[in-house]
């Protein structure tokens, strides 16, 4: 249980490092106050917090969030709207090709 408790509170770690953009984890409160839910229900002989992997869930739900959010900010960053397009250009992005044009002198056979 250890180990995966402190799997995911080094993922926790990782991901508030990218959101704040700080290299020292001590200037982020919320990780400050992760630390301190982590300690206060580990558990100990005397103790038993109130569901034995309750704190560990809410963390991994935490992390799957950031995670997310971080993952749909990148997305929508990369496929995010550049006003409207032309048709051709939407096409082009999806991988088709318009038809040509019709035009009458391409249709019409050559005088003979």
């Amino acid at each position: 249980m250890a180990t995966r408790s402190s799997q995911v509170l080094r993922s926790l770690a990782k991901e508030l490092k990218s959101i704040y953009k700080k290299e020292n984890l001590q200037e982020i409160p919320t990780y400050a106050y992760l630390q301190e839910q982590f300690r206060n229900f580990r558990v100990t002989e005397q103790k038993i917090c109130r569901a034995q992997h309750e704190v560990n869930h809410v963390a991994a739900t935490y992390l799957c969030y950031l995670e997310s959010a971080r993952k749909l900010e990148e997305l929508s960053s990369q496929y995010r709207g550049r006003g409207d397009r032309s048709v051709e250009s939407s096409a082009n992005i999806v991988g088709l090709k318009l038809p040509k044009l019709f035009s009458e002198d391409a249709s019409k056979p050559p005088d003979q």
